[in-house]
């Protein structure tokens, strides 16, 4: 086996990439005493801002996340071209501070004893016997005993090490963070329709102190409009839609993508795990990653964990964490995905509409939970009990919610 360097000697979890997925693991990993190393490339952890932080209320409250990292939403507001909905959902969701938020979890992580190194590139994996048993940072060869993904969309450590051939299809953004005094801060607005998000959506999300989120979010393979410049467009038209945006400045532009395409073919390899994006383990209707990727984080890490205790790296003995993470979510994903396909194939406003009419029936609870693929196949059957007349027009919640997804 090879050992560690002088710099960084007996790394056991060597995670690459500080968002949520990998610090959650690396909070996990090191609490359970093992020596664990996160690589992160950008300058600081959280420097650049790539999601609109929308997120379950639940996530940051079973983390104990403290609440000024959190801005609690009352209402959720859907807008199609000529159609509007209203939901009262309060201690449903939530929008973070992101780069406050990652920046905690790495400081959870550090107090759980993990070492976090920035600008820092992870270049070629360290092979042993075919396995990955490390990675160069740069030209420099960090020996660990298992190395994480959670390196984002690009899934750069997994396409290197031969895991996954990475991804193709992804959901991109563009998005300006305002200073907003008029805003509503308790209501978040999702905006549909070919003028401002053909294939996708759009967004604004208040988050505390007179500032919003306005953001345009398509998918990259099925259409060519360029996000940034309807982004402006949603800007410039904002008080048609009521978004409490008149005299908003921009203080910060934001960009990213996700993967579309579902779940990649295998998490796990010897040595190597891949964990949140990396591995495709997004929310494919509206895009919310973060409370997937920390979920992922810490059945990677519980297993990890396991595997490491019995003196084992190989792929049979973290597989678990794999097996887990589908048994548990890859239904739901998959439902998430379908929606996605569904959504990004419409072009047509009336259409938009009548879906928005549709949602209209629906409670405020089950509307919320499918937007972040939390698929309740009971509160689904029980709505279309009430509603059977619903089930031509909505085919793929009514084959889900007969278990034929």
């Amino acid at each position: 086996m090879l050992t560690g360097n002088g710099r960084y000697p007996g790394v056991d979890v060597l995670v690459v990439g500080a968002g949520p997925a990998g610090l959650a693991v690396a909070r996990s990993t090191a609490a359970a005493g093992l020596n664990t190393l996160v690589v992160e490339r950008q300058r600081e952890v959280g420097e650049h801002v790539r999601t609109s932080g929308a997120t379950a209320l639940q996530t940051v409250t079973s983390l104990a996340a403290p609440p000024e990292l959190y801005h609690r939403l009352a209402r959720l507001r859907i807008l199609s071209p000529s159609e509007s909905v209203t939901f009262d959902c309060p201690d449903a969701l939530c929008i973070l501070d992101v780069r406050s938020f990652y920046r905690w979890l790495a400081k959870e992580a550090q107090a759980a004893g993990a070492r976090i190194r920035t600008s820092a590139q992870a270049t070629a994996p360290l092979l042993e016997n075919g396995a990955v048993a490390g990675w160069h940072l740069g030209d420099e060869p960090v020996p660990a005993r298992i190395v994480v993904d959670a390196g984002g969309h690009r899934a750069q450590v997994s396409k290197r090490a031969g895991l996954h051939e990475g991804f193709t299809r992804f959901g991109v953004g563009a998005e300006y963070e305002l200073v907003a005094p008029g805003v509503d801060e308790t209501e978040a607005v999702l905006i549909v329709g070919e003028r401002y998000a053909p294939t996708g959506y759009a967004w604004s999300f208040p988050w505390g102190e007179s500032r919003a989120r306005l953001g345009v979010g398509l998918h990259h393979t099925d259409v060519r409009d360029d996000p940034k410049a309807l982004l402006a467009l949603l800007r410039e038209e904002s008080e048609t839609l009521d978004l409490g945006l008149a005299g908003a400045t921009v203080s910060e532009h934001h960009f990213g993508l996700i993967p579309a395409e579902g779940l990649a073919p295998t998490f796990v390899a010897n040595g190597l795990v891949a964990v949140g994006d990396a591995a495709g383990q997004a929310s494919l209707v509206v895009g919310e990653g973060i409370r997937i990727s920390l979920l992922a984080g810490e059945m990677a890490a519980e297993t990890i964990v396991e595997a490491l205790g019995r003196g084992r790296t190989d792929r049979a003995a973290l597989l678990p964490y794999e097996e887990r993470f589908r048994s548990e979510l890859s239904r739901e994903l998959r439902i998430g995905e379908r929606i996605n396909r569904r959504l990004a194939a419409n072009r047509d406003d009336a259409r938009w509409d009548a879906r928005v009419r549709l949602l209209r029936g629906m409670p405020a609870g089950l509307v919320v939970d499918l937007l972040q693929s939390r698929f309740d196949a009971a509160a689904v059957a029980r709505w279309y009990l009430r509603r059977p007349w619903q089930l031509a027009r909505s085919t793929v919640l009514a084959r889900a919610a007969l278990g034929r997804l």
